[in-house]
């Protein structure tokens, strides 16, 4: 997603700009670079404390808590150790712990190296390499003029929707609004799975199926951009052998920082603790590791273990 929403960004910024790249893999700085360099100047960084160092606005996108402390906080190569500047804005749209993100946005403020907004989005690779994402962004608003708001709106117009933008208050509920959401659509997926199974199973054809949900009340996102069923939607993952969007363990990742924020609060996530299990068989299974979460399909089928990978 991050290489989709770098690509929308580097279209978007004024062309004499300079957009300032770093990650992990140099191989896809290298390419991005070739890729999009046509559109105006684009420097791979060599840590995140150099970009930052070089940049206003700083926006990252890793998968877990751990990279996240690492970018921000490394004392020797993270944002943490960049030069001083309270004016430096700080996007992390990873999906990642509250506490966590609240933790870095605490030392960051304290370090003076800027003003960090936890900014999650939704939307998946189709929806990064669209711009059309949703955001939900750990910050009150656009209120009386206020000078941050604006240029954080300003900022992830370029890689979301205009009408799917949400200020959702005080650091760290952006990601209680993300958590919340991912909570319902990946349990969603297994719930649509289960459902799909046992009809096919009665011998109603897929396509009458499909149909007869979309235009009733068990509609839902997860049937329609996730359906699980190989061949009902051509696009889905299902119909393209599994091949990840959103992998089985980043599914238990999400899952799991939600069951966590409902413990927090006294809510007993029943379907949650389900899914999850689900989500953690098809992470571990040799069939099914690496693939989409969807290809949990397989294991409710009991067809997991003479599935055939597309590799």
């Amino acid at each position: 997603m991050g290489f989709h929403m770098a690509a929308n960004v580097r279209k978007k910024m004024p062309s004499s700009a300079t957009l300032y790249v770093f990650d992990v893999n140099t191989e896809a700085c290298r390419r991005f670079q070739t890729n999009f360099g046509s559109h105006g100047p684009i420097e791979i960084a060599n840590t995140a404390k150099d970009l930052a160092s070089q940049s206003s606005t700083v926006i990252s996108m890793v998968p877990m808590d751990a990279h996240a402390r690492a970018v921000y906080l490394d004392p020797e190569n993270g944002v943490i150790a960049a030069s001083k500047d309270p004016n430096r804005l700080l996007l992390e749209c990873s999906t990642i712990n509250v506490t966590t993100t609240q933790d870095i946005g605490q030392k960051i403020f304290n370090a003076r190296v800027g003003t960090y907004v936890d900014t999650p989005v939704s939307g998946g690779v189709r929806g990064a390499e669209a711009g059309t994402l949703s955001f939900f962004l750990g910050y009150k608003g656009t209120d009386n003029g206020d000078h941050f708001g604006r240029r954080i709106l300003s900022v992830v117009e370029w890689m979301g929707a205009a009408d799917k933008i949400n200020f959702c208050g005080d650091l760290g509920l952006g990601l209680v609004c993300k958590i919340t959401n991912n909570y319902i659509g990946l349990t969603n997926i297994v719930i649509a799975a289960e459902g799909l199974a046992f009809g096919l199973r009665h011998g109603v054809n897929k396509g009458i199926l499909y149909k007869c949900i979309k235009a009733s009340s068990g509609d839902s996102w997860a049937l329609t951009f996730s359906n699980p069923v190989p061949g009902i939607v051509p696009e889905s993952a299902s119909s393209n052998g599994f091949k990840a969007g959103f992998t089985s363990r980043l599914c238990a990742k999400d899952l799991g920082l939600a069951l966590q924020a409902a413990r927090e609060v006294g809510i007993r996530p029943k379907m949650g603790e389900i899914s999850l299990k689900y989500y953690e068989e098809a992470d571990k299974a040799p069939s099914t590791t690496g693939l989409d979460g969807s290809s949990v399909w397989l294991h409710i089928n009991d067809e997991a273990a003479d599935f055939v990978r597309l590799e």
